[in-house]
């Protein structure tokens, strides 16, 4: 299974630029009830992802100081992207191994979408569902071919 089969029945991908206020990221977040978002500069090229943990590590620092921060300020710089044609089995090891929850998914220079570890999950429940599904088939001798 690619990633592309996975983002393209999402419902698009919110995104915020690295200028804006971190209270507005978080207002974008509870929103669209999502917990990730890809950070974007001016040319739409994407500069890291902001999450709900970037945003606690503001206020556990220093609580009244979230109205003064930029999104720029406090944003996961160093990324990892996954591209659309990428296997899932592929992006979940990176996933994994890395402790990602969030992945940036590109087509060519474009953001084409973000992948959870929720996506992630789904994906790989659809794949043995459908192995389950031909094997039960084929047990029961009502797989396609089988004379």
């Amino acid at each position: 299974m690619k990633i592309k089969d996975i983002i393209d029945s999402k419902r698009g991908v919110f995104t915020v630029g690295y200028q804006e206020k971190v209270t507005d990221a978080l207002k974008l977040l509870f929103t669209h009830r999502i917990s990730c978002l890809p950070v974007l500069d001016d040319n739409r090229k994407v500069m890291g992802v902001i999450s709900e943990r970037d945003i606690l590590r503001v206020i556990n620092n220093n609580p009244g100081d979230l109205d003064a921060k930029y999104v720029g300020d406090v944003m996961t710089k160093d990324i990892l992207i996954g591209l659309a044609d990428d296997d899932l089995d592929y992006i979940m090891n990176i996933m994994s191994k890395n402790n990602i929850r969030h992945m940036p998914i590109m087509t060519g220079h474009q953001l084409t979408g973000i992948l959870s570890i929720r996506d992630v999950v789904k994906g790989l429940m659809h794949k043995v569902e459908a192995e389950n599904r031909y094997l039960k088939d084929y047990i029961e001798g009502k797989f396609e071919g089988y004379q």
